[in-house]
C-alpha cells in the first residue's frame, strides 16, 4: 500500500518542484555597472534598485554573450527572449 502511494505522489512532487524552479526570477540590468551596484548592495534578490534593471523569469534567459570577472564574482550578459540585446544578470 505504501509503495503505491509513493508511486502516485512522486511524479506530482517532482513536477511541482520543477515548476517552482522555472518560475524563479532574477535581476537583469542594461549595464554591467548597474548589476555590480546591486550585487555590492546585496539587494539582488529583493528587487531592482538601479535604473535600467528589472526582474525577469529564468525561463526567458538564453545563452551567454559576454562575461566579466570583478572582484572574483562572475557577471554574464545573457540573451533574453524578446529583448534586442543581452542583459547583465546579477549573480
Amino acid at each position: 500500500m505504501m509503495s503505491r502511494l509513493v508511486l502516485v505522489i512522486a511524479p506530482v512532487v517532482l513536477w511541482s518542484s520543477g515548476a517552482c524552479a522555472q518560475a524563479a526570477d532574477v535581476t537583469a540590468c542594461d549595464t554591467l555597472l548597474a548589476a555590480r551596484r546591486i550585487d555590492a548592495a546585496g539587494s539582488g534578490h529583493q528587487g531592482p534598485s538601479e535604473a535600467g534593471c528589472r526582474r525577469i523569469a529564468r525561463r526567458e534567459i538564453g545563452t551567454v554573450e559576454q562575461r566579466a570577472m570583478i572582484g572574483g564574482a562572475p557577471y554574464e550578459c545573457m540573451t533574453i527572449a524578446g529583448a534586442g540585446r543581452c542583459l547583465w544578470i546579477v549573480p
